[in-house]
């Protein structure tokens, strides 16, 4: 059995590197497994970049004009004809990086859709792919319109209602690019046979109240966190190596951006506020991996130690147990690797009580979960995990080898491999 998993890109974003993540676990069972990208930026043999359609000369000129419109736009005009309150990030996937001849024609027995947008393979096209295919959701793009989140801000139900003129938010305007891209799926997907995995619960449960795709099949199987890397370390021993403080409490966050737009995902916003109501701030530290800019560095009380873009997974890890407790402020999610990489650190998280988080953070036993947008319960959070470290990494680390064990996580998709191929 021969698997071909396909992903936009093998690194860079969270889904690109839980499927990069699952292809070396794949290949390490015993799997024939390759990882088709639209651009290869690792040196990781198993990964491979696909071959591209040949467009033809009018639609390479198309494409040309709309890219200059489009950077005229941005630059100058900054005219948006699409206006939504929905600050997550949309998709429509009208073209196709990828000739899907070349799935057609290859020895692959079986395609796995991931995170497969910014024109890696369109709607129409992923129709005519004939190999039996799984599709794991990495976010909710698959069963919404062109947004990858419903709309949390305005209680969005489009997703099971259905995309028409009478269930657009009265504060979308211009063209409905949700609804278009909505009923292209709709033509082309609904009757599709897909079999779906969701990493949560949460991402399972939307998934089965949709217009789509409420009758398809779907099962639930978290992402990998490969153990060898993220696990417990000595932390005394790490914050010598990093010349770290041992005596300042060390809030670990990552993603510091987007703090000026409320309704940022990252929820950065929310976490400045919660912060901001510790006492005696020159006690803590707030270690802050991922990308930061100076407005987010200005409003924060507390020292702050950023270690700026970290690719290297071992180095992250060591991060992680340089840190007391982590925060994750995001206003919706699926399941977090962030979560999920603290929790194998044995490092309690703070986060609000949304999307598939509840899958890793449990409530006094893994850390806190606060009600959405509540940040004076997520500034009790953050103290509560402080005071109740011992148990609450205790109970981490557990859960991590009970409920997220990446052998079991393998096999699981193996088996499921194996089902779908012998019935299709």
């Amino acid at each position: 059995m021969k698997v071909l998993l396909l992903n936009t890109y093998d690194s860079d974003g969270g889904a690109a590197i839980a499927t990069a993540r699952l292809a070396e676990a794949l290949s390490g069972s015993g799997i024939d497994v390759k990882l088709g990208v639209k651009r290869k930026n690792t040196t990781k043999n198993i990964v491979f970049q696909v071959p591209h359609k040949k467009a033809n000369l009018f639609f390479q000129y198309t494409r040309l004009i709309q890219k200059i419109i489009l950077k005229i736009n941005q630059k100058i005009l900054h005219v948006s004809l699409f206006k939504t309150t929905n600050p997550i990030y949309h998709s429509q996937n009208k073209g196709s990086f990828i000739d899907v001849q070349f799935i057609n024609s290859s020895d692959f027995d079986l395609v796995h859709l991931h995170w497969i947008n910014d024109d890696m393979i369109s709607i129409e096209d992923i129709a005519k792919i004939t190999k039996p295919i799984l599709w794991t959701m990495h976010d909710s793009w698959v069963f919404c319109g062109a947004e990858h989140h419903p709309n949390i801000w305005e209680n969005d139900s489009r997703y099971k209602d259905g995309y028409t003129k009478i269930t657009r938010p009265m504060t979308t305007k211009g063209p409905d690019i949700c609804r278009y891209t909505w009923e292209r799926k709709k033509k082309y997907l609904k009757n599709k046979q897909i079999t779906f995995i969701s990493p949560s619960t949460f991402e399972k449960e939307l998934m089965k109240e949709s217009a789509l795709f409420s009758g398809s099949s779907c099962i639930v199987i978290p992402n990998i966190t490969p153990s060898v890397i993220f696990h417990p370390q000595n932390k005394k021993s790490i914050r010598e190596l990093l010349n770290l403080p041992a005596d300042k409490k060390i809030i670990g966050f990552g993603a510091a951006y987007e703090i000026s737009n409320i309704k940022s995902n990252k929820g950065g916003h929310f976490l400045i506020e919660a912060l901001n109501k510790i006492n005696h701030p020159e006690d803590y530290l707030l270690l802050i991996f991922g990308p930061a800019n100076n407005e987010f560095l200005r409003e924060i009380k507390i020292p702050v130690f950023f270690a700026g873009f970290i690719e290297n997974q071992n180095i992250l890890a060591t991060l992680y147990n340089a840190c007391d407790v982590f925060v994750c402020p995001s206003v919706i999610e699926n399941l977090p690797l962030t979560c999920l990489e603290s929790l194998f650190c044995g490092i309690p998280t703070a986060a609000f009580n949304t999307g598939g988080i509840p899958d890793v953070v449990e409530h006094k036993e893994t850390g806190y979960l606060a009600p959405l947008f509540d940040t004076e319960e997520l500034y009790k959070g953050i103290l509560y995990c402080l005071d109740n470290q011992e148990y609450l990494s205790k109970q981490s680390i557990i859960k991590a080898k009970n409920e997220f064990n990446e052998l079991e996580i393998c096999k699981k998709h193996i088996e499921l491999y194996r089902s779908v191929f012998n019935n299709s």
